[in-house]
């Protein structure tokens, strides 16, 4: 059965009022997730599909062309070309490539060159990066971590006066009441909405169920309806329910513009359920996206936004590779090597300028 379209109280003789113009406003954006909601999935499962083919081999060769750089300083300062100011950046800037390498790439046969010029041994950095990961996700580690709050102390409750304790009391009474009736009105309102969505329901039901139809093809007919309503009401899907209402003409558009004040009040109540419940879908399918993209979550809006940001990144890492075939050419050569690391300042040093030999 085709799909109808947006559900609206159309405005005909009199102005729409708050109530009205708040269902179709549900309506449209319930009706925006739904279309929004399984293009985002598809450009998210489009950049899984990708991934192998397109981005994994550019990065494996990026990663390899910094490992040849790790050799070619390696290289460069074993030859004792330089004074100490540029080994010692030389030896820097191969730990800090090679241990990354090797903890996030696997280039384990650099094991051996970040030995050279560390201090501890990788195997112990690593060890030590395991455990901390680990500790980071362990339960215990996450309740030690609240534990450490400054305890809040409590005076003893009997040596307060008589009549302090009496006040508390009295206020401790007065909260549970208070949160007994909260709770008493919100499961009121939700027997109500939940009422409203299976009074839609069972009007479908009672209409279309296939058990007593005799003719096989309207059986069938029948059957396709009643699946369509199950799914609708197991989803709380009021809006499909509606919609297949007038699909199928249990209601029209003077009804539904005659909606009593009640009623729209808890269709409306049920329609905004069912936004927030769309919108937490959507949010996690945009988190999803940025970490595979790097495209901020607020941004993954289209398809077509999200795969242009993966093609870009596709693109700059082609760029990087052939920058990086360029360092390689110029860092063969020793006086373009030192050339750069002249300008260059291990973190947490004061820059020295230094003079040429």
């Amino acid at each position: 059965m085709p799909e109808t379209a947006i559900l609206h109280i159309n405005e005909r003789k009199n102005v729409l009022n708050k109530r009205q113009k708040e269902f179709n406003q549900l309506s449209e954006k319930i009706e925006e997730l739904d279309r929004l909601i399984p293009e985002l999935e598809s450009a998210y499962d489009q950049m899984i599909q990708r991934i192998p083919t397109d981005l994994d081999p550019l990065v494996r060769e990026y990663q390899e062309f910094r490992a040849e750089i790790v050799h070619i300083m390696d290289r460069t300062y074993s030859a004792d070309l330089f004074r100490k100011i540029y080994q010692d950046k030389l030896a820097y800037l191969i730990t800090e490539s090679a241990y990354d390498l090797i903890a996030h790439y696997g280039f384990d046969d650099l094991k051996p060159v970040f030995n050279k010029y560390s201090a501890v041994d990788i195997e112990v950095l690593l060890a030590a990066e395991r455990a901390k990961s680990e500790k980071i996700t362990d339960p215990a580690f996450l309740i030690e971590s609240e534990s450490t709050q400054e305890p809040v102390e409590y005076e003893n409750f009997h040596d307060l006066p008589e009549e302090e304790q009496q006040r508390i009391k009295a206020e401790q009474r007065e909260e549970r009441l208070n949160k007994r009736i909260l709770e008493a009105k919100q499961n009121a309102e939700q027997q109500k909405t939940t009422k409203s969505v299976r009074t839609v329901y069972m009007d479908l039901v009672k209409a279309f169920h296939p058990d007593l139809e005799k003719d096989e093809a309207e059986k069938l007919r029948r059957t396709d309806i009643m699946q369509q309503v199950t799914q609708a009401y197991q989803e709380n899907n009021l809006l499909k329910l509606l919609k297949l209402q007038i699909a199928l003409d249990r209601i029209d558009q003077d009804q539904l513009e005659n909606l009593s004040k009640n009623q729209l009040n808890y269709y409306n109540k049920v329609l905004k359920q069912q936004v927030e419940e769309l919108e937490l879908v959507k949010e996690a399918i945009q988190k999803k996206i940025s970490a595979v993209c790097g495209l901020p979550s607020q941004h993954a809006n289209s398809l077509t936004t999200v795969i242009v940001k993966f093609n870009t990144n596709v693109n700059e890492m082609k760029a990087e590779i052939k920058n990086i075939r360029n360092v390689i050419k110029n860092w063969k050569v020793p006086s373009q090597l030192k050339a750069y690391l002249k300008t260059y300042q291990i973190p947490g040093q004061s820059f020295l300028d230094e003079e040429e030999d």
